[in-house]
């Protein structure tokens, strides 16, 4: 399975996919860094710079890129100074291989969740080094307009012990702009080192040059990463690298890919599973577990770090873990909990263990939670989960929606998309709320819940069809927008969307949308033309679930046909992901939409519609499988005639995870013709 992704699908253009390897959810990410290298660090025809420990993956904005090394025959600390071209690249989830031909030096490495394992094959020389920069950082030195910070650090060399151990400052890239360090223990084999000069510049510059004994042949270099101490980092080194080779760490990081992505087998071969394969990675990736590292207080609560956002992956990403690794679900509400008493808010983005109060969009968070709860995830406690949802719906919403139930354009910035997602928040703490047995909250929330009508605009036209998502001031006044406009982030009206998008975005009222767009055929209508004319897009995730609304229209066929359209004309492995990878969740997405199962979150459904493979294997983590498989009357059919689940035939498009968790065998019969029974 691992052997099967596809490393460079997303390193290209938009993407913004780490190449390097890592374990899944994974402190440390060790990869390449080139010249120009974008928010990943990293595009491929680009010579290398160097090595960095820590990345972000799919990411709009970067962050991180320490702690760096680069080998190298001579010696030139500055940034720009040991670029090398290179050949013979290899890239798996589990090593990374590459000939640096300015110096002659194979690079490899192979991760463990803390640490990263260099094997450094040198040509014979008498001025062998390697460059370890605590400086440099992908914000500040390959995409400055993010603007990164280094504020100094400190290397210490300990001959006695073969360590390098010290600590960098910085601050830059995405999420909170206080500063946070990153710490390190490096373990080299003294006999192989003549000499180890630190050069230290303070918030210019921190560097050591570690020259290497002559002609020295295979150099291993072991480092240990920690977000809260030197001490961790040395741990780390001790428990998961002392005393095991470089080989036994790669195939022990292969083995553990293989077991991951072997959660979900496929009848396919060729591009489509390597396809596959690779989106399914890409949903492992994100958050960090950095259990035990947290570097703001003590607990033995889980720390999941590196939410880039909650926002986007709270559509697909943690849909899907809840199917295939439950506890992971239960291990992040832990830590939402966690962060929540100690920070006294738990936010959408939560980047190097610090809260940012910039939201995307609402409080999604709550989305999560929900969504664990309605399918009986185990293993947090639901009142504490209760309470931090509590205060999000009565504390942490706008001040103006907590006040007249709804968001009104008072010079607020994504005034409209705000209101649409702060309306589903309600949605899914309301079910919580049920669950919970708190009957009077959850008729306060649910009703909070349907005033995204107050800013649907019937009468506002756009390209011949009615009824928009408009900003609209307090007293009644409507804005005029058009409704095609695409928006950036941060800005009037809609985040990094338009109101074709967001007017969508009722997943628990879809049927009255319906109406108020026209009813069904009309919907159909406008649906239809949105996708065909580029004006509802799914290269973000408000419009992730748009697709299914033909189910509510009584045309689940269109519904079929614009998920493998969307499937195919979005992703590829040679251009990547439309638009950035987001953390897994256009990977997640793509998962989803390829097995015939796909999630409205924060409610127990999955909606039914054929997959893309004739039969799919899904292992969860309590054992149990999912079988689906997809029976033809003849090759080309499309149509669903029949689903069958465990038996027995059901004439709705849809399931629920309970149906499902124990196990069970689905099976879609599919036919020539498009059947109008089954909805």
């Amino acid at each position: 399975m691992a052997d099967d992704v596809d490393m460079w699908m997303g390193t290209y253009g938009a993407g913004h996919c780490v190449i390097g390897p890592q374990l899944p959810h994974g402190s440390v990410n060790p990869s390449p860094q080139t010249a120009n290298g974008g928010h990943a660090g990293y595009v491929p025809d680009q010579p290398i710079r160097g090595f960095g420990q820590l990345h972000v993956s799919g990411t709009g904005w970067g962050r991180y890129g320490q702690i760096f090394l680069s080998p190298q025959i001579g010696f030139d600390a500055r940034e720009t100074g040991h670029d090398s071209s290179k050949q013979d690249e290899i890239a798996t989830p589990y090593y990374y291989s590459v000939n640096l031909i300015r110096y002659g030096i194979r690079t490899e490495v192979t991760p463990t969740y803390h640490c990263a394992a260099y094997r450094f094959t040198f040509p014979k020389s008498s001025d062998s080094n390697i460059l370890l920069d605590i400086a440099h950082n992908i914000p500040q030195h390959i995409v400055p307009e993010i603007k990164g910070k280094f504020y100094g650090g400190e290397i210490n060399y300990l001959a006695k012990r073969n360590l390098l151990t010290g600590w960098g400052k910085y601050a830059g890239g995405f999420g909170s702009d206080v500063p946070y360090k990153v710490y390190f223990a490096i373990a080299i084999d003294s006999s192989y080192i003549k000499e180890v000069c630190i050069k230290n510049e303070g918030s210019k510059g921190l560097y050591a040059q570690i020259r290497l004994k002559n002609n020295v042949d295979v150099l291993h270099l072991n480092i240990g990463i920690s977000m809260k101490s030197i001490e961790n980092a040395f741990h780390y080194l001790s428990e998961e690298v002392k005393g095991r080779n470089f080989d036994s760490l790669k195939e022990t990081a292969k083995q553990i890919w293989n077991t991951t992505l072997g959660s979900i087998k496929i009848n396919c071969s060729g591009e489509e599973e390597r396809l596959f394969y690779t989106a399914l990675y890409h949903s492992f990736l994100m958050p960090r577990d950095r259990t035990g590292d947290n570097p703001n207080w003590n607990s033995l609560q889980p720390h999941l770090d590196d939410h880039y956002s909650i926002w986007d992956t709270w559509r697909t990403k943690y849909p899907l873990m809840v199917l295939l690794h439950e506890s992971f679900v239960a291990k992040t509400i832990n830590s939402f909990i966690d962060r929540f008493k100690h920070d006294g808010v738990c936010s959408p983005t939560y980047t190097s263990s610090l809260e940012w109060n910039l939201k995307q969009g609402g409080d999604d968070v709550d989305n999560v939670i929900a969504d664990a709860m309605v399918k009986g995830v185990k293993g947090f406690d639901y009142k504490e989960a209760y309470d931090l949802i509590k205060w999000h719906a009565l504390t942490g919403r706008s001040k103006n929606y907590r006040r007249i139930g709804w968001e009104p354009e008072v010079g607020a910035k994504m005034s409209c998309s705000m209101e649409m997602e702060y309306a589903y928040n309600d949605f899914c703490a309301s079910e919580v709320a049920e669950i919970m047995h708190d009957i009077a909250m959850r008729h306060m929330l649910y009703k909070r819940s349907c005033n995204w009508k107050m800013l649907f605009n019937n009468q506002l036209n756009s390209y011949g069809y009615k009824g928009f998502v408009t900003p609209r001031r307090e007293d009644g006044q409507w804005l005029t927008v058009d409704p095609a406009q695409m928006y950036g982030s941060w800005v009037e009206y809609f985040y990094e969307g338009n109101s074709w998008t967001y007017s969508l975005f009722v997943p628990h009222q879809f049927d009255r949308l319906v109406k108020l767009c026209g009813g069904k055929d009309n919907m159909v209508r406008r649906l239809s033309y949105g996708f065909d004319n580029n004006l509802i897009s799914l290269n973000n995730e408000p419009g992730f679930l748009s697709p299914f609304i033909f189910m509510y229209c009584g045309r689940p066929d269109l519904c079929a046909y614009y998920i493998s359209k969307i499937r195919r004309e979005n992703y590829s492995l040679k251009k990547g992901y439309i638009d950035n990878e987001d953390s897994g969740a256009m990977g997640s997405w793509y998962v989803f939409a390829s097995i015939g199962l796909f999630p409205n979150v924060g409610q127990d459904i999955y909606y039914l519609f054929p997959p893309a493979f004739s039969s799919i294997e899904l292992t969860m983590e309590n054992g149990k499988k999912i079988f689906i498989q997809t029976r033809k009357n003849v090759p080309d059919a499309k149509y669903i005639e029949s689903i069958s689940v465990n038996g027995k035939m059901i004439t709705r498009r849809w399931i629920s995870h309970h149906e499902i968790a124990g196990g069970a065998d689905i099976i879609f019969n599919l036919m020539d013709k498009r059947n109008s029974v089954i909805h």
